[in-house]
């Protein structure tokens, strides 16, 4: 009976039989990939204390700090060299390994019910938000700067408004528009 009406729906939906509906819900050729990649972004997600969409936007601006600096070598006549990809990746590979660290140890004290425990989940919650900011702002203002090569139009008008909102937001200069 059960057996029946499965076969029925599935039927409706424009499916053979159930297994064919389980075969579109679960690729089983795909597994092999998708089952690793999942495992690994979980990982990576829990090892970096980022969420899947922020790590996949950070990706995509460090790979896009990367090409428009090329570019912007390119524009400017600079050799492109091998040593300049690896301070690139040293510098990201610091960013990671800063970004890990801080989580680790904030997740290391996140239970710790001691007054020292709550302090040192809550300094290293910080400072891992904060190291983030600090990332992300460094490769869009990076990103500003290569565009700015690439089409010729200087793009400092908008980078220094980012920078001065960040000291004024810092307390670090005045800010003149509040009275």
């Amino acid at each position: 009976m059960i057996n029946k009406l499965l076969h029925q729906i599935v039927n409706n939906f424009g499916f053979k039989c159930v297994s064919d509906f389980g075969n579109s819900i679960v690729h089983s050729k795909f597994l092999a990939l998708t089952l690793p990649l999942a495992a690994l972004s979980s990982m990576v997600q829990t090892l970096l204390g980022l969420h899947l969409l922020t790590i996949i936007s950070f990706v995509v601006l460090v790979v896009l700090e990367l090409i428009t600096g090329l570019l912007a070598s390119k524009v400017r006549g600079e050799k492109i060299v091998s040593r300049k990809f690896s301070r690139f990746g040293l510098k990201v590979f610091v960013w990671i390994l800063l970004l890990y660290v801080t989580n680790a140890v904030k997740l290391e004290y996140n239970t710790d019910p001691t007054a020292f425990g709550k302090v040192a989940s809550t300094l290293f919650t910080w400072l891992h938000g904060t190291f983030f900011i600090y990332i992300v702002l460094e490769y869009l203002i990076s990103v500003l700067e290569n565009l700015g090569v690439i089409t010729g139009n200087s793009k400092q008008t908008l980078i220094d408004a980012i920078i001065k909102k960040i000291n004024t937001f810092l307390g670090l200069e005045k800010d003149k528009d509040k009275k």
